[in-house]
């Protein structure tokens, strides 16, 4: 049976068994909907949980403290003699709390701030400590909502920092966070509890960067083809300023620069990788960091993944809502033209060619629909396997075989369902500015990156490669050349040389640096 071990009065350790902890009574300061929520979670872990109100009386509290089965609905003072108490109220209540009953006790802070703060300035916890020298305090749990924590949102995937200045509480907390099911970690001191509790106030830090990567590229895309087709494409054609001239700006436009910013975001999926590996085989090491620059790009490869996936089921709904003769002839069937009379007044009639659209797809068309079905499938599973709760069921091989090889086949498939489009443009389409079409300029980014992935496919390129992530180090050793000692040459330069022959002979190799993992 496992013991754990916490300071008495005294300062000594006394042992208690898990047994003996399981018996321990957790107060909660606080009958909120966080109070409550995370008394009914810490019941469910079979703890007794006593839940102080200031009006344990009120029958609307009591109805919703019986749904919590293992909690009892008591006052405050009786809830500050439990042997851990968790503070679950907001930071401008501390003072009203029955804080002499909470020394000699762990005392855990939950409150975060309405507004971000400057680390400068001391946190919740630190402020609970100094109203309490002698009690125990520790943050945590603040990253976990109300909702989460009755509804196990994200239970095993989700990280719970732990910060406390006495180390015998801080890890019976740790304890508490792993039995609760989530995964704790330690951050030591109570003045880390500055950054614990900015983590909540954070809005998307790691989508910054690759958000605005993604909407620059569209914005580009955009207005390529705003001058390519309606600019331009007026002024070359004489066509009058009014809104028949932009009537495409809303879904065709839309639509085209989408599924161009969808390609070139997969291939930003893809590129680091082999400038990555292309730098480890000439550095001949895996023990030295990737450029700032690299190491950046390396770690927003997921959500670029993600904005791609939503950037396709745009251009995906989009096509359809297109998906005619009259939008992509290159991939129909040729229309068929017939001559008819329209009548043009009650006694005369008119002769008009009317042409009557092919609802039969040219083998390019559907080489085209089928690449771009497969590519947005596999678009799709790689989505989904980079979700933590189905990446864990998953084996190493199973994950990297998902997300590099067929992440390759989704790059590849794209590029063939853009290609298949873009083939059949004539050069007459660069009388308009001088410009390519969207579909064939499209492709410039993913082929040359799939050019750069060619050569690390060779045998002899890929078993180098994997030697070197292996751990195989090739580094040049350093030649020192000695003259003998029979030689005529200064005494000082003779003793100089075998005094560095010497040196390099005892010294120790380096340590490796560990990589970073990407």
């Amino acid at each position: 049976m496992s013991n754990y071990s916490k300071n008495d009065d005294r300062g000594k350790e006394v042992s208690i068994s898990m047994k003996e902890k399981k018996n321990e009574v957790i107060g909660v300061l606080g009958s909120g909907d966080y109070g409550r929520a995370i008394a009914g979670k810490i019941a469910s872990c079979g703890y007794s949980v006593l839940v102080g109100s200031r009006d344990p009386t009120n029958p609307q509290i009591l109805e919703l403290i019986k749904e919590k089965e293992g909690t009892v609905l008591v006052t405050q003072d009786e809830a500050a003699g439990a042997d851990i108490v968790i503070v679950a109220v907001g930071c401008d209540h501390y003072e009203k709390l029955p804080l002499n009953l909470l020394k000699k006790k762990i005392v855990i802070d939950v409150a975060n701030s309405t507004s971000p703060q400057p680390l400068s300035q001391p946190s919740n916890a630190e402020n609970l400590q100094s109203l309490i020298p002698e009690a125990y305090v520790v943050k945590a749990f603040n990253v976990l909502s109300a909702y989460a924590l009755e509804n196990n949102v994200q239970q095993s995937a989700k990280q719970v920092p732990v910060a406390s200045d006495w180390p015998t509480a801080r890890q019976r907390i740790l304890c508490l966070a792993r039995e609760m099911g989530y995964t704790p970690v330690d951050n030591c001191a109570l003045v880390n509890a500055r950054q614990i509790e900015a983590i909540p106030l954070r809005l998307m830090p790691s989508w910054r960067r690759p958000l605005v990567v993604v909407a620059v590229l569209w914005c580009l895309q955009y207005l390529i083809l705003l001058f390519k087709y309606q600019i331009c494409g007026s002024l070359k054609s004489g066509e009058p300023w009014a809104s028949v001239t932009f009537k495409h700006l809303a879904l065709l436009n839309f639509n085209r620069s989408t599924a161009i910013t969808a390609l070139w975001t997969l291939t930003l999926c893809y590129l680091p990788g082999v400038f990555a590996a292309y730098i480890q085989l000439i550095w001949g090491t895996k023990y030295r960091r990737f450029p700032k620059w690299l190491d950046a790009w390396l770690k927003m490869r997921k959500q670029l993944g993600l904005l791609m996936l939503t950037l396709g089921a745009v251009h995906t709904c989009l096509g359809l809502a297109v998906w005619s003769g009259r939008y992509d002839p290159l991939v129909w069937e040729p229309p068929t033209v017939i001559s008819t009379l329209v009548k043009y007044n009650e006694t005369s009639f008119v002769t008009k060619n009317v042409t009557v659209l092919n609802s039969a797809m040219t083998l390019q068309g559907e080489l085209f629909l089928t690449f771009g079905t497969l590519s947005m499938f596999i678009t799709c599973l790689l989505g989904v396997t980079s979700l933590p709760s189905v990446g864990a069921t998953l084996t190493w091989r199973e994950f990297t075989f998902i997300q590099s090889k067929m992440g390759w086949m989704a790059l590849l498939m794209g590029t063939i369902h853009d290609g298949l489009l873009g083939w059949g443009f004539s050069p007459k389409d660069y009388q308009v500015c001088s410009l390519p079409s969207g579909a064939q300029y499209a492709l410039n980014f993913p082929l040359a990156t799939i050019l750069l992935k060619i050569p690390l496919l060779l045998p002899c390129v890929d078993a180098a490669l994997q030697k070197i992530r292996r751990g195989h180090d090739r580094q040049k050793k350093r030649v020192v050349t000695v003259y003998p000692l029979t030689a005529k040459m200064p005494e000082k330069r003779r003793r100089r040389d075998v005094e560095d022959l010497l040196k390099y002979r005892d010294e120790k190799p380096p340590k490796p640096v560990l990589p970073q993992v990407w």
